[in-house]
Parts: C-alpha cells; structure tokens; sequence
C-alpha cells in the first residue's frame, strides 16, 4: 500500500470564502434577483455572542466573547430575493407580496370586485326564510363586528354614522345559527382512554344515547347563546321603506 499523505488544509478569509462563492450559477426567473447581502450563497457568519468578563479591554459589549458560525440568510430563500413590480422595493423574506401602498391599492380593488361578485352571484332569500331570521350581517353596520338583530339597529346606526352622500346599501348578508353542541362519543372516548383494553365496546347504543339526550338538553339551558355566523347562502333586501329619516 502507498503512504498516506495528509491532505493540506488550506485556510481562507472570510472575504475570500464569500467572493468564491458568489460564483454560484443562478437561474432566475421574473422579478428575481441574487441577495446582495448574502451574494447569493442563502448563508451568513453569525456571532453568536456569550459571556461577561472583568476584562477592561472587552467590556464595549455586554457579551464580549463569540463563537462564529454559518446560518441561513434572514433575508432571502437560497440566495434568492423578489423584487415588488409596482414599487421596486425587495419584498420581505417570508412573504408572497410587498407592504407597500400600490399593492395595498391593488389588494383592496380585488376584494372589492371578490364582494361585488358575490353579491350579485347571491339570491334574494325568500320572505318566509327573511322573515324568521334571527340575525344579519353587514359590512355597512359597524357595530359588533357588523352583526344585528333587526332593522331598527341598522337605521340607527345609518343615521347617526352615514354621511348624506354614502350611498344606501340595497342588501345585507344573511346568517347561519350555531347552537352550543358536545358530542357524546368525544367524552366517551376520553373518559375510556386510560381504561382496560376496549372499555369502550362495553358501553351499549342505549347508554350513548341516554349521554347524548342528556348533553343536548344540557347544553339548552346552561345560558350559552345561539352564535350567528355570515352567510353568502342568501342576500336579504333592506326595507328602506320602513325607514323615516
């Protein structure tokens, strides 16, 4: 066999470690752009600063020792940033879209076209079913989260918040009540868990039952409230007709 020659351990600056690097090949695609703070490798020499000593010479920071390392780059994804189209700035690392005003700009025109599509797409929910609801929903009532429970909190709210040249919305969004509910099997299964090996297949369809019966009843008169949720199921007219301002 040959000798073994120990291979030579070359050292470089970190300068020089970083400019052999930046030679990395990149493909890059629209509005992409090498990270210049990293020079495209996705990694940076962190500090990683520790201790406190006596030592007047070491006393400018509160941890005057560290112990360097590589991380990845807190500003882009494997050396890779995004530049933002409409105001040029480099987009955040963990976001798909820039902060600034035009995009604001341009998010608020597409969720205004989203909702007037949805409102037209929406049919008008019949009498009987407008008539027995219990609560509706309007971005325009800016009272508890745009929830109320009839008319009159609406026209209120339209006349002492609405200016004279606001102009009247024609529908509000219908709601879908959820009850407070618990279901039995959940509490079986949990009360079992810690039990002797299928301790639950010992209890019959009679005793779920009877749980369940008792639970629902529970749950009707503990004082918990019927929650109401938004609903683009309906629209319901506004009976502008009723109101006298």
């Amino acid at each position: 066999m040959g000798e073994f020659v120990k291979p030579k351990t070359v050292y470089v600056t970190d300068e020089e470690y970083i400019k052999k690097l930046a030679n990395l090949k990149k493909d890059l695609h629209d509005n992409e752009e090498v990270c210049e703070y990293c020079h495209g490798t996705g990694m940076v020499i962190a500090d990683n600063v520790y201790g406190l000593t006596e030592d007047p010479d070491k006393r400018a920071g509160m941890f005057p020792y560290k112990h360097q390392s590589i991380t990845f780059c807190p500003r882009c994804y494997n050396g890779i940033v995004h530049r933002c189209k409409l105001c040029g700035n480099i987009i955040k690392r963990g976001y798909t879209k820039c902060d600034c005003d035009k995009q604001k700009a341009v998010d608020d025109e597409i969720k205004k076209q989203e909702e007037a599509k949805a409102w037209e797409n929406a049919p008008v929910a019949p009498k009987e079913i407008a008539e027995t609801m219990g609560c509706f929903y309007s971005p325009a009532y800016g009272y508890n989260d745009g929830y109320f429970f009839d008319w009159d909190e609406f026209f209120e709210y339209w006349a002492d918040e609405a200016e004279p040249t606001d102009e009247k919305p024609k529908y509000v969004w219908a709601t879908e009540p959820v009850e407070m509910s618990i279901d039995a099997t959940d509490i079986i299964e949990d009360a079992t868990n810690d039990l002797y090996e299928d301790a639950i297949d010992d209890i019959s369809d009679k005793a779920r039952k009877e749980l369940q019966e008792y639970l629902d009843n529970w749950c009707k008169t503990c004082g918990v409230g019927t929650t109401y949720y938004e609903s683009h199921k309906y629209k319901v007219r506004i009976p502008w007709e009723l109101y006298n301002n």
